[in-house]
């Protein structure tokens, strides 16, 4: 990989290269391991609309996943998510890279989505860069089986209104040990 660096920052892409990585690889050891494994093909055994319950009964509960054997490693993290291309994203496991690298790059993800066919969701750039619907609207969405392409704009969350910025993703750490 050629040697790339950043204006500004002490770091080159190799470095960061290395450092992603890494981290990718803590995330694919938790998702690959047995018990994410059998949770994962239970929740996509149910029927789609009912997967969203799923994750905020199981994924988001520690101990549900404790009791399933699945213990998630410091550092990630288990959360929802909504993206403004609207696909059907169910949950994402997530690690932050050291706030070192946050000026280029804060995080590496791995996506779980509910199946969709690529053609039904649009990768132009005025539907990719919309404002991403609230987790919880997309969820009461997909649990009701309406397709997220034809949400109106309206329910789009917005970045303020008259005080604190709307999270757009609800964060649940599910690393925390418990007693």
């Amino acid at each position: 990989m050629e040697n790339v660096k950043y204006a500004g920052l002490d770091f080159d892409r190799a470095e960061l290269s290395k450092v992603m990585e890494e981290y990718y690889s803590d995330i694919l050891e938790f998702i690959l391991h047995p018990a994410f494994q059998q949770t994962f093909a239970e929740m996509m055994s149910l029927q789609p609309n009912l997967r969203p319950t799923f994750v905020s009964e199981v994924w988001l509960e520690p101990q549900e996943l404790e009791r399933r054997g699945l213990r998630v490693p410091d550092g990630v993290l288990i959360q929802t998510s909504a993206f403004g291309d609207r696909r059907p994203t169910l949950f994402v496991v997530k690690k932050f890279l050291p706030e070192k690298y946050h000026r280029a790059w804060e995080n590496v993800n791995w996506t779980f989505n509910n199946e969709f066919k690529d053609e039904d969701v649009p990768n132009d750039p005025e539907s990719s860069w919309r404002l991403p619907l609230a987790v919880s609207v997309q969820n009461a969405l997909m649990s009701g089986g309406f397709d997220l392409q034809q949400a109106p704009k309206e329910m789009a969350i917005f970045q303020e209104l008259d005080g604190p910025e709307i999270v757009r993703s609800e964060k649940r750490p599910v690393n925390e040990s418990v007693a």
